[in-house]
Formats: structure tokens, sequence, C-alpha cells
């Protein structure tokens, strides 16, 4: 099941615009940034890299370099920088092996 977002700044790397909206609220923005963030990461389609995504979003939405936003717009920038710095293949390798550390420790 595909899901359809009607926010005319709807892309595959801010799927329901969610990035950009958070942008243009600045200083008004006021949910947590780590919520947005993971809304955002969760939106995006299987087999997209988050580290790929958030490094195009940055460049199109002019965040790449600078100053941070004020309040949590300026956080959830900052979490996409850090995103933009960790490729998916070390992220997979990562909780690969966090997962194999867990059943190890079960045993």
């Amino acid at each position: 099941m595909a899901i359809k977002y009607t926010s005319p700044h709807h892309s595959e790397d801010d799927p329901g615009g969610i990035i950009h909206d958070v942008l243009e609220a600045g200083p008004d923005f006021q949910r947590p940034a780590e919520d947005i963030v993971l809304t955002w990461t969760l939106r995006l389609a299987d087999g997209r890299d988050p580290a790929e995504a958030a490094e195009r979003l940055l460049t199109a939405y002019g965040v790449a370099e600078g100053p941070l936003p004020a309040g949590a717009a300026g956080r959830v920038v900052e979490m996409l920088r850090q995103a933009a710095t960790y490729p998916g293949e070390r992220l997979h390798g990562h909780l690969r092996r966090k997962r194999e550390g867990r059943r190890r420790g079960q045993r």
C-alpha cells in the first residue's frame, strides 16, 4: 500500500514535506526535534539511504552549512547534518553488530 502525501513540498527525500514545514516554522516550531527526525526516517521509502536523503535535503533547503536555525528547527538541522555523515552501510553494519551482541548476551 502506497501512502499519498498531499503536501506541495512532498519529495522522495522529504515525504510529506515534514522537514520543509519545520524549517518554514523556524523558531516557532515547538515539537521535539527527535520526533520529527524519527518520523522523517520512518517515512523514507524502503531502500532509500537516510544519509544521502539528508545530504540532498540540507543542500536543497540551504542549511548544509552555516549557523543553525533557532530552537527545535536548529536541532532538526543538526540531526540531519549528523545523519548525512552516517551512510546506510555503516548504520546497517552497526545495527547488525548490535543484534549479534544481544544474541550472544542472551545465551
